[in-house]
């Protein structure tokens, strides 16, 4: 063989073995995960927690990029036209994807298209939280309340969009009252509103777990259908008053859309062994959420498009506007 044909060879055997050689060895750098809401919220001590845990096992950097505003939106958009190559993941929540999809509002990506799961990391109990010298003691008492007051009582959230307020929107619907929305930019503030009394009520993600044990915050009830068992002796919304209220939350790991799937399958792998980890499953119990990873990525396949539907719903009935 001459030198000319066996370096196009080797050419031609080096451009074949490129991706490969790149999938097998990653991940090389950084990993970052993208934040839609601020530091000290549910989402974030979430990614906080996995992250840590992700950059001991892998041997690399995780970085907690916090991308905060218009309920998330900011955050995703950014995700979504970030280099399909596994070293930018969104932490998920229902506000940027299927309260957002399912909104109507005009978006520069498409939640069902721009990005591709790799695992659901956590499901979550909301707490619907007053403050601790609030006149009412259950949610019973809240209604009743609210019901002789038309417009007068508030709830806080963390946006405009968010699912919070769709919560919110859903409680007001179920229960037959009349309460305005009050929107914060964040959950951290929206509970600061709640303890000092500027608004009446909220739906907490489970960040507002250490202020309700601590009494700065009172819980009137979770909004799930069971009990939580961080708050045993706390009812459900629909036991106290509403029947068939559900509210439920989760966060999960998104990659932009055409990220290789070996990589997906690696993060996937990665992933799942972080959430199971029982040094990690206690943080996260202990901050009131269930690890819940994925059996595999293509189980997800289909959620966002349920979870929109649902929360389509409600914002036409509510005649949500969000310009």
């Amino acid at each position: 063989m001459s030198k000319l044909a066996a370096a196009a060879l080797f050419t031609l055997a080096a451009l074949a073995a490129g991706p490969t050689s790149a999938q097998d060895t990653f991940p090389s750098k950084p990993i970052r995960i993208i934040v839609t809401f601020a530091a000290g919220g549910g989402p974030d001590i979430m990614a906080r927690i996995v992250g840590q845990k992700l950059s001991a096992n892998i041997g690399q950097a995780v970085v907690i990029d916090n991308k905060v505003g218009a309920t998330g939106i900011i955050g995703a958009d950014i995700a979504a036209h970030s280099p399909p190559d596994g070293y930018t993941l969104l932490l998920g929540t229902p506000a940027p994807l299927s309260v957002a999809g399912g909104s109507g509002r005009k978006l520069n990506y498409d939640p069902l298209k721009d990005f591709t799961w790799v695992t659901q990391g956590v499901l979550l109990t909301p707490i619907m939280v007053v403050a601790p010298n609030a006149p009412y003691k259950t949610v019973a008492d809240l209604i009743a309340v609210a019901k002789t007051k038309p417009g007068a009582m508030t709830y806080a959230s963390a946006g405009i969009g968010n699912s919070q307020h769709l919560a919110g929107e859903l409680f007001k619907q179920m229960a037959g009252i009349d309460t305005l929305h009050v929107p914060y930019q964040s959950g951290v503030q929206g509970m600061a509103a709640i303890a000092s009394g500027q608004t009446d009520y909220f739906f907490s993600d489970p960040s507002a777990l250490p202020q309700v044990r601590s009494g700065r915050l009172r819980a009137l009830a979770v909004t799930t259908l069971k009990r939580s068992a961080q708050l045993p002796d706390t009812p459900t919304v629909a036991e106290s008053g509403v029947p068939g209220y559900e509210y439920s939350n989760w966060y999960g790991f998104l990659v932009p859309a055409k990220t290789p799937k070996p990589i997906i399958q690696r993060l996937f792998k990665d992933l799942t062994a972080v959430l199971q980890a029982p040094d990690v499953k206690e943080k996260l119990v202990l901050a009131g959420m269930e690890p819940a990873p994925s059996a595999s990525p293509e189980e997800m396949d289909g959620f966002l498009a349920r979870d929109q539907e649902k929360w389509a719903r409600v914002v036409k009935t509510a005649k949500i506007t969000f310009d």
